[in-house]
């Protein structure tokens, strides 16, 4: 924490110098970010700040600082590819998910155009029949597309893919893709990739054009954005394309950026995030955003739409915006909105300040990259202090257990995504509480501050809490919802890894007694019988379907595609049927063996597979 204290204090220190200094000669405080960071400052600063993390936690990146519409700042630090070739202002990186910004602002242009309606039913707007698992009678809106809540679990499969040549247009991976609808519209928010996409595709059906062509004719052409393509493939912007061969993503490793195993990732579901270009290019869509009060944005045909775009739509509670028609409300020293962005081995912040017409493009060839992308953030557009100084709310009511509603709940990943994704809270006193190792304090009634702990949870910066009789009913970050869970819940599930663990360090402890008693077996000429055999298949078996599925996880964790990973689907469902009859067979021959020590490891080995199988079943490791 010393380390970042003291940039937190020098943009304040900086601008009070300064300050004083000119403010004879020009009767006002210089130019400078949010945070007070004066701008003839701002290339030190950044500088000083980026030389703590570039090469030793991040790989590259790319920093653009856009005021009153002009670039005031644009640098490359770090390497595009390690110890090779450094990174420039004509690296190409990937936006990730911050290209949803264009898929609201795509959604808002034809509303202009009287062509939408955001509170319309979105399948009006579809092709007849194209939703197939949709769960509620309550219609899911644009409005619920843009604020992530139309109710759909995530999906892992498919979202990525490693080919060029498996990705197929729009349309048909929606319909590959499409995910359950788990809770009513309206009533959770849990950040959805394919609602995002779901979106493009409307604005495929309205205009009649694919949304990459969409896209270049109606932002990037007016705006000129000559160095970014949004085709999965780029085939868009060749110029993009080869820029794009000589980067390369990193992901983090023991603390130290390592090249990423995956040359390229292509995005199926591209709306949500496949746009890639340059930090310059970046800064035209920011800038265009934030017009002069008397200039037009060049997006639309009204400012009018513009304004109704960035102003809230969604709250965590009255006086607190959650959403902005999609842009996501951040919470700094002014209003920000925005997008952050992750993929297989970029990451990326897009932030605007509206009322100050500041903006910051922040890209990394890194995954999961938080140093640069939120910490400089925080620097530049300065800490939120919420005018509060009444009565806070108790925090030592607060605890227990909270699942993020953004997970699968169908499907072989859901036991270790809901693992993952069970948050412990603890409460530490009155106003302070711990989520996963992360110390959250209040600021406000039920408003809890980020104050850090945890790296992992580092972009989350607040957190708003619902509750009820003095119990939690609810706590609400920007991209999900936690849902208070029991404890009774969570012991099949913690309980089914136990079991899970027992069944896998039975393999080796079998393969020990097989081989002992076939050694004795030979020694004592003692003949084999069929019990004897079947039990070594069965215990085979268990091993088989363990490996299976340790494969089905890692190749899942790859971005291989659903259709792909059918084969070990096929295993686990072979497997689950095997069991019963194998041990009917031994139970039909167990007078065959009469040794007790044999008659108990055939009954170990029995209790062990059919624990196997309901745990596959139960937890969907076959689909």
């Amino acid at each position: 924490m010393k380390k970042i204290d003291k940039y937190v204090l020098f943009p304040f220190i900086s601008a009070l110098i300064i300050g004083l200094t000119t403010v004879a000669a020009a009767g006002e405080f210089p130019a400078a970010t949010p945070s007070g960071v004066p701008l003839s400052q701002l290339e030190r600063f950044v500088d000083d700040y980026t030389a703590e993390y570039i090469g030793v936690k991040t790989a590259g990146a790319s920093i653009a600082v856009l005021k009153d519409g002009e670039i005031v700042f644009s640098k490359a630090y770090g390497y595009a590819v390690q110890d090779e070739v450094k990174a420039g202002r004509e690296s190409v990186f990937e936006w990730g998910s911050a290209t949803k910004l264009l898929v609201w602002t795509s959604l808002m242009q034809l509303k202009e155009q009287g062509k939408l309606n955001l509170n319309g039913d979105i399948r009006d707007y579809l092709p007849p029949g194209f939703l197939k698992k949709l769960k509620y009678e309550k219609p899911v809106t644009i409005y619920n597309l843009m604020h992530h809540n139309a109710g759909w679990e995530d999906r892992i499969a498919d979202l990525f893919i490693m080919s060029p040549e498996s990705v197929k247009d729009l349309e048909e991976t929606l319909l590959v893709y499409e995910p359950l609808q788990v809770y009513p519209p309206g009533t959770i928010v849990a950040y959805s990739n394919y609602g995002c996409a779901l979106a493009g595709f409307i604005v495929e059906q309205i205009s009649g054009m694919p949304f990459y062509e969409y896209v270049n004719k109606n932002i990037f052409e007016p705006l000129g954005m000559k160095d970014t393509s949004i085709h999965p493939t780029q085939k868009d912007n060749p110029s993009v394309a080869e820029r794009r061969g000589q980067i390369k993503g990193h992901r983090t490793g023991k603390g130290m950026p390592v090249p990423s195993p995956n040359e390229r990732i292509y995005v199926g579901l591209y709306p949500a995030g496949s746009v890639m270009g340059t930090a310059a290019d970046a800064s035209k869509f920011l800038s265009a955003l934030m017009p002069e009060s008397s200039s037009r944005c060049v997006l639309f045909r009204d400012n009018k739409t513009l304004n109704e775009m960035l102003s809230a739509s969604d709250f965590y509670k009255e006086g607190f915006p959650r959403f902005s028609h999609g842009f996501m409300e951040y919470y700094y020293s002014a209003r920000t909105l925005g997008h952050g962005g992750n993929t297989d081995s970029f990451s990326s912040s897009f932030t605007i300040t509206p009322g100050e017409r500041f903006a910051l493009v922040i890209m990394t060839n890194q995954s999961g990259e938080t140093a640069i992308c939120s910490g400089l953030a925080k620097l530049l557009l300065g800490e939120y202090r919420p005018e509060y100084s009444g009565e806070l709310a108790d925090m030592r009511k607060f605890g227990g257990f909270f699942t993020m509603a953004r997970k699968p709940e169908t499907g072989f990943v859901k036991l270790p995504m809901t693992v993952s994704m069970t948050l412990p809270v603890k409460p530490v006193d009155e106003n302070t509480v711990d989520i996963a190792g992360a110390k959250f304090v209040q600021i406000s009634p039920y408003l809890l501050k980020n104050m850090g702990g945890n790296e992992l949870i580092d972009v989350i910066e607040l957190i708003f809490i619902e509750a009820k009789d003095g119990k939690a009913t609810k706590a609400l970050m920007m991209f999900s919802d936690l849902l208070p869970t029991s404890v009774p819940k969570l012991i099949p599930i913690f309980g089914s890894l136990v079991l899970l663990a027992l069944c896998v360090l039975y393999i080796p402890a079998s393969l020990v007694i097989i081989i002992a008693g076939a050694v004795r077996n030979r020694k004592k000429r003692i003949p084999s019988n069929r019990v004897k055999k079947l039990n070594i298949v069965l215990c085979s078996s268990i091993a088989a379907a363990i490996i299976n599925c340790a494969f089905l996880m890692a190749r899942a964790l790859d971005f291989s595609t659903y259709s792909s990973l059918l084969v070990h689907f096929i295993v686990n469902i072979t497997y689950v049927v095997f069991v019963p009859v194998c041990i009917g067979l031994m139970v039909i021959n167990r007078k065959l063996e009469t040794r007790k020590s044999s008659i108990v490891f055939n009954i170990f080995s029995m209790a062990v597979s059919v624990t196997l199988a309901v745990i596959l079943v139960t937890w969907e490791f076959w689909r």
